[in-house]
């Protein structure tokens, strides 16, 4: 018999030092995020990319809405993405203000104030939209860009290229101004 109350006691104990903790902050869904009708809204986003057991990028956004029906993830918010080796060293980095990764294809295209930078070649591209698909090692952009390498700036209106730049093509040569 005597178990019963010291039981209540520990309960009753338990939750008064839950008490004493600091109060949890509260986070609040932006008011606009409600128009999305999403199945799911993450705040702190991560994703690693593999294809087929291997390791091949890791994505991060601020947050990330998604639906049910889609293989669309939808990233808001301060964008990364990390191409990486084999050996699990970063071939590139792009950021952006957002973007869209499908998680069937792993492909992914980042909008606003894209950049891609290449380490240890000196390379960096800018633009409004850049287009990533992992399968293909391939990169595009129908946007007006512009490429620095080695201190020589280019210019065009869309581009398509591998990630090691050996087949980068260029259209519109010049024109488009800044991303």
């Amino acid at each position: 018999m005597r178990r019963g109350p010291s039981l209540i006691f520990l309960g009753i104990m338990a939750l008064a030092s839950g008490g004493c903790e600091a109060p949890a902050e509260v986070r609040v869904i932006p008011e606009n995020y409600l128009s999305f009708d999403a199945d799911g809204i993450v705040f702190g986003m991560e994703q690693w990319i593999t294809q087929d057991g291997v390791l091949q990028g890791h994505v991060r956004a601020d947050t990330a809405i998604q639906w049910q029906d889609s293989s669309a993830v939808h990233l808001r918010g301060s964008v990364d993405l990390k191409v990486l080796q084999e050996d699990g060293s970063q071939r590139a980095l792009v950021t952006a203000d957002r973007g869209i990764l499908d998680t069937r294809s792993n492909r992914m295209v980042a909008n606003g104030n894209v950049v891609l930078v290449i380490p240890g070649q000196t390379r960096r591209l800018e633009t409004q939209q850049l287009h990533y698909d992992p399968q293909g090692d391939r990169i595009w952009s129908d946007s007006s860009f512009v490429h620095t390498h080695r201190g020589q700036v280019t210019r065009g209106r869309a581009f398509t290229s591998d990630l090691e730049f050996r087949n980068f093509t260029i259209l519109g040569r010049g024109g488009g101004g800044a991303p």
